[in-house]
């Protein structure tokens, strides 16, 4: 095949994807329809990142492509969210702590609360008995959309454009500091998971992923002190930057700007929960919620097969996950090539995997161009018929041909890149 025939294929299944973005806009937007396009557009995506090395995309090619993604994006701004209920608990957040009251303080049906419950808040949000999980930076996002536009969805999903418009921005920046092609833009930009994951289902987390990805970038070029603050504040929307900590303390020489580069983020980290912790205790649920609940995760349920005992499961994928940071920590290979893959094993060995987890490494994927990362975001679609199963009939249950399909090709690709002179793998 040519590379005018290759670039002409890729575009037809772009056009393909995006005709089904439209179609699910236009259609009664149920969870089986959802299933079905996420699941399907996302391994259309699949071959389209294999084409995207061939074929020649140039910059006014690739900003109609951004302009067509936005157009998309912005149908989906006032839809409420198919595949998750979780903006529900972040709506009521944003109600609670812009009338005053810290949303740590209480679970959402407890009376102190009952003055300002309406129709859908707190009714909707799913554990009402249970306190929030979310960190400082999040409930501010989640406040200042409810002062947007109270009990809808758009002033959250205008936040989250904002936060893909970072994403782009920085990739941009990243791209030219690693002399990487514009075309590669596009492994982020016709990412179905952003689609569905974000501009449908509205999770916070592209907004966390948006925020360690500007620090990365700001480290890249040398604007370490504001890299540091933003990296704090995008361990207060989620704690995945962390990870970032230990790579930054080891890419620097003295010994002086090693602990700066590690206590800055933290201290960042410290200050936006001083408003919150006089009155309660911010992370009872974070606790209750990573000692009780598991789904797809990768190693956690090949041990369980053969073991008994959720604590101890995850105390020991907790303990592989350490000693596989160890090794990423000693192996000689570049900043960024490290901190994608200490993102991308938290993931596997994670007990908790949702398919809106894996955009932080995701937001990676155009400068490691992984092709194990790129089938797992494509893969990890097909959960959502737990997701569908359950929204239809009450019962949660995860399909074991799901985890066979999603992991085990991931398992020997991802084998093969470490094999094959030391992770240099790449599309």
């Amino acid at each position: 095949m040519s590379k005018v025939q290759k670039k002409i294929l890729f575009l037809v299944l772009l056009l393909a994807n995006c005709v089904a973005l439209v179609a699910f806009y236009f259609s009664s937007q149920s969870i089986e329809l959802y299933f079905i396009l996420f699941s399907s557009t996302s391994f259309v995506y699949l071959m389209m990142c294999f084409l995207i090395p061939y074929i020649k995309i140039g910059n006014r090619e690739l900003l109609l492509i951004a302009f067509l993604s936005l157009v998309i994006k912005l149908l989906f701004v006032s839809t409420n969210p198919v595949g998750s209920d979780d903006y529900y608990r972040y709506l009521w957040d944003g109600k609670v702590q812009t009338n005053g009251t810290n949303p740590f303080q209480f679970a959402p049906n407890d009376s102190e609360l009952t003055h300002l419950s309406s129709d859908i808040l707190p009714a909707k949000v799913s554990y009402p008995n249970i306190k929030t999980i979310y960190f400082p930076v999040a409930q501010t996002v989640f406040s200042l959309s409810y002062w947007l536009s109270e009990e809808s969805v758009v002033g959250l999903k205008i936040y989250l454009m904002a936060a893909d418009l970072l994403i782009l921005i920085c990739l941009f920046f990243l791209f030219k500091q690693f002399k990487i092609d514009n075309k590669f833009a596009l492994i982020y930009l016709t990412l179905p998971l952003i689609y569905f994951q974000f501009y449908i289902d509205a999770h916070i987390d592209l907004f966390g992923a948006a925020l360690m990805l500007a620090s990365l970038t700001l480290y890249f070029y040398n604007k370490k002190l504001l890299s540091y603050i933003i990296l704090g504040l995008s361990i207060s929307v989620k704690p995945t930057g962390l990870i970032l900590i230990p790579f930054y303390f080891q890419n620097e020489v003295m010994l002086k700007k090693k602990l700066f580069a590690g206590a800055v983020p933290l201290i960042v980290f410290t200050i936006t929960f001083l408003p919150y912790v006089f009155t309660a205790t911010p992370l009872d649920t974070l606790i209750l919620y990573s000692s009780k609940w598991t789904f797809n995760g990768m190693i956690y349920n090949a041990v369980n097969l053969f073991f008994n005992g959720t604590t101890s499961i995850r105390i020991a994928c907790g303990i592989l996950f350490l000693l596989a940071i160890f090794v990423i920590y000693i192996l000689k290979i570049r900043l960024e090539a490290k901190i994608y893959l200490a993102l991308f094993l938290l993931l596997i060995f994670s007990p908790i995997v949702h398919p809106w987890y894996l955009i932080w490494f995701a937001v990676l994927l155009p400068i490691s161009r992984r092709v194990s990362g790129i089938y797992f975001v494509a893969a990890a679609s097909l959960t959502f018929a737990t997701v569908a199963q359950f929204q239809q009939t009450g019962i949660w249950n995860e399909n074991p041909i799901v985890l066979i399909i999603e992991y085990l090709p991931l398992t020997a690709i991802f084998v093969y890149e470490l094999w094959k002179n030391k992770f240099e793998l790449q599309l």
